[in-house]
């Protein structure tokens, strides 16, 4: 078995060289030769600038422009592919020895509210962390008192620390208004530590995954990349300061989509999860539901009473409903149900109160057409019963809204008139001004 693989083996590798055409060889050669003219002419800008920026003789403009010409330089001797293995380690140093002042004179120019080239930062912010990263990969380590330890550690930090600067430069790109730019960004300090996982146990970014998620998933909804927005919607409203905000926005979104079905269907999912906290978007809800009809609106407000049914706005949402269909009865009871949980609400005594009401006035308009006369009397005497049941509800409405009688004063006036109250009917015959 090992002869077999053996020989295997060494079939490979001589298949391999004889695949080198002396065409080939001269290419490999010539790039090599392009790959050390580059570096050369890289590490000629290095040794002329390094002088004057230790004696702080170099301009800021200086150093971008011709440390930005050693980037070029470095990244044309890599496309070579001229480059052998074992120069890939200084290679790499020699890119992140030029990006490094770059990124630290822009951070200094955004700390002093300097105006600076954001997709510069950016485009050499994400230079800068591929140089560490493979100069860190590329690079032996050597131990002993002449080693490279301290040296690399050192590498390390600055990998480590280079990862919040995605999270200003997200933010740079879209005050600049390049939305895309910006969230590639914030995808990069999401991340960061998984791409680097020679860092990872170094990382310390100023805010968590859940709050980067947070600036960008609001960053997609400001330029209504509404796709985006779903990706970054389920870490967003993980973080609790902005939570309410994210999943407002979030509703907000379908409707400038123009998605209503899509929009009820996520109002819906949310609200059947906790009713109660959700009793403003059950009343979006119970509205829309409404207009395509009140069995809708029933049908949705009994699937939330089944989880909640204590709930106001589904009690007083369903209440409504069967009154639109003249099923006072069961309106009634649910009115009167809302009374017994916000017995403060002007709105469900007075439509307890009207539910007797239009019931009394249903059954009167019915007395003309009664040719009995002593079925006709009764039906009067059940209709005033109705008025008088009314006045209790009307009152208690009263107590809630003293000082607005437009609300009640005029169904008092006629229930108080069916019953023979004329003082009450006076009463209130004033307050509305008659």
């Amino acid at each position: 078995m090992k002869k077999i693989i053996i020989s295997l083996a060494l079939l490979f590798s001589v298949g391999n060289i004889m695949a080198q055409t002396p065409e080939e060889k001269a290419a490999l050669k010539e790039a090599k030769k392009e790959a050390k003219t580059y570096m050369s002419e890289a590490q000629k800008i290095k040794d002329a600038l390094d002088p004057k920026i230790q004696d702080k003789s170099a301009s800021d403009q200086d150093v971008i422009e011709k440390f930005g010409k050693g980037i070029e330089l470095v990244q044309k001797a890599l496309n070579t592919k001229g480059i052998e293995d074992k120069k890939y380690g200084e290679t790499y140093k020699l890119m992140a020895d030029f990006s490094l002042p770059i990124n630290n004179i822009l951070l200094g120019y955004a700390a002093s509210s300097t105006p600076l080239d954001t997709l510069l930062f950016y485009k050499n912010l994400q230079t800068m962390t591929d140089a560490l990263h493979n100069e860190l990969k590329y690079t032996k380590v050597e131990k002993g008192e002449y080693g490279n330890e301290a040296y690399l550690k050192a590498k390390k930090l600055n990998l480590a620390q280079s990862g919040r600067f995605f999270i200003y430069a997200a933010q740079f790109l879209a005050s600049s208004n390049k939305p895309e730019l910006a969230l590639q960004a914030y995808d990069k300090a999401i991340s960061y530590g998984k791409d680097y996982p020679e860092i990872a146990d170094m990382l310390e970014m100023p805010i968590g995954e859940a709050q980067i998620a947070y600036y960008a998933f609001h960053t997609a909804h400001d330029a209504k990349m509404y796709d985006a927005m779903d990706k970054y919607y389920d870490k967003a409203i993980q973080f609790a300061d902005g939570a309410e905000g994210t999943q407002q926005v979030k509703i907000l979104s379908y409707l400038e989509k123009g998605d209503t079905a899509a929009w009820a269907t996520y109002l819906r999912e949310e609200t059947l999860k906790e009713p109660a906290n959700k009793a403003d978007y059950v009343q979006m809800l119970l509205s829309y539901y409404q207009k395509l009809g009140q069995g809708k609106m029933v049908e949705y407000a009994d699937a939330i009473l089944a989880i909640d049914p204590t709930l106001y706005i589904a009690n007083y949402g369903k209440a409504y409903a069967l009154f639109a269909e003249n099923k006072y009865d069961e309106a009634f009871a649910l009115y009167k149900r809302c009374t017994e949980i916000k017995p403060d609400s002007y709105d469900s005594w007075y439509q307890c109160g009207l539910c007797k009401y239009r019931e009394a006035l249903d059954l009167n308009n019915t007395i003309s057409s009664i040719k009995n006369q002593q079925k006709a009397k009764e039906t009067l005497e059940k209709t005033k019963a109705l008025f008088g049941s009314a006045i209790p509800f009307f009152e208690k409405a009263r107590e809630c809204t003293p000082d607005e009688p437009d609300k009640w004063a005029y169904e008092l006036k006629q229930c108080y008139t069916v019953t023979g109250n004329a003082a009450k009917a006076s009463e209130m015959s004033k307050l509305i001004g008659d």
